[in-house]
C-alpha cells in the first residue's frame, strides 16, 4: 500500500498531494534506484567528513564527539530533505517553506523500506498483461550461457551510477522469458527499459534467485574441482 499525504507550505501557497511508498509492491525499480542514489550520496558524504574531521583537527574526545554528532546530524537532515524533494516533486527553496513536522511524516512513512526484503521464493512474475518465467533451477543448456552473460554485468556494477540497481534490470532482460519465448539479443534494449517498472518486490525476489544459483554454481565447481584433484 501507499499513503497519500498533503503538504501545506508555511507560505500560504496551494497544497501539494503526493503518494509516499510503504511496501516494496508500490516502488518500481527505477523509483528505488533514485532513493538508492540519494541515500548513497549522502553514505559517501557522511564517510568524507568522518575522514575530514578526524585527520584535521586536534581536539579532545568529547568535542571530537560533539562535533561529529553534529555533522552526522546535518547530513541526515539534509538526506531527509533530499529524499522529501524526491518523492514530493518539490525544489530545495520551496521544501523551505514545508512544516518540518510534515518531513518526518513522510520520512517515517517510507521507513519500512529500510528492512531487508524476506523472498517468498516466487518464480514469475506479471507485466503489462504477460506472464514472464525465472530460469529453472540449476537452468537448462539453452539458458547456461545466457545465465553467465547475466552474471558478468556484476563486473560492471562499481561503474555505474545506480550500481546492482542498474544492472538488474538487464539481467531479467536476459533471463526472464515467456512461454515459448526465445533469447533475442536485439530485443533486451527494450525489455530492460521495460523491466525498469517492475517493483522492487519482484526484483528483490530476482536478486535472490540469481544469488541462489550463482552459490549452486561455486558450490558444484568445488565438488568438482575436489574430485578432480582426488583422482
Amino acid at each position: 500500500m501507499s499513503v497519500t499525504v498533503k503538504v501545506t507550505p508555511n507560505d500560504g501557497s496551494r497544497a501539494i498531494f503526493f503518494d509516499v511508498p510503504t511496501e516494496w509492491e508500490n516502488i518500481t525499480l527505477k523509483h528505488w534506484s533514485e532513493l538508492a542514489y540519494i541515500i548513497k550520496k549522502h553514505q559517501n558524504i557522511d564517510e568524507l567528513k568522518r575522514n575530514s574531521i578526524s585527520n584535521s583537527i586536534d581536539v579532545s574526545e568529547e568535542e571530537y564527539n560533539t562535533i561529529l554528532n553534529n555533522a552526522k546530524f546535518l547530513n541526515e537532515a539534509q538526506l531527509n530533505r533530499d529524499i522529501f524533494c524526491y518523492l514530493s516533486g518539490l525544489d530545495k527553496q520551496d521544501m523551505k517553506s514545508v512544516n518540518m513536522e510534515q518531513v518526518t511524516q513522510v520520512i517515517n512513512a517510507i521507513g519500512i523500506l529500510t528492512e531487508e526484503y524476506e523472498p517468498k521464493g516466487i518464480n514469475s512474475f506479471e507485466l503489462d498483461g504477460e506472464t514472464y518465467y525465472f530460469p529453472s533451477e540449476f537452468l537448462k543448456k539453452n539458458t547456461y550461457g545466457d545465465f553467465i552473460e547475466a552474471t558478468q554485468l556484476d563486473m560492471t556494477v562499481e561503474s555505474m551510477r545506480n550500481g546492482r540497481y542498474d544492472v538488474l534490470p538487464e539481467q531479467m532482460a536476459i533471463l526472464c522469458r515467456k512461454s515459448g519465448e526465445e533469447y533475442d539479443d536485439e530485443a533486451i534494449p527494450e525489455k530492460t527499459e521495460k523491466f525498469k517498472q517492475l517493483t522492487m518486490d519482484i526484483v528483490f525476489e530476482f536478486a535472490f534467485f540469481l544469488t541462489n544459483q550463482n552459490q549452486k554454481l561455486l558450490k558444484l565447481s568445488s565438488m568438482f574441482l575436489e574430485k578432480k584433484e582426488n583422482q
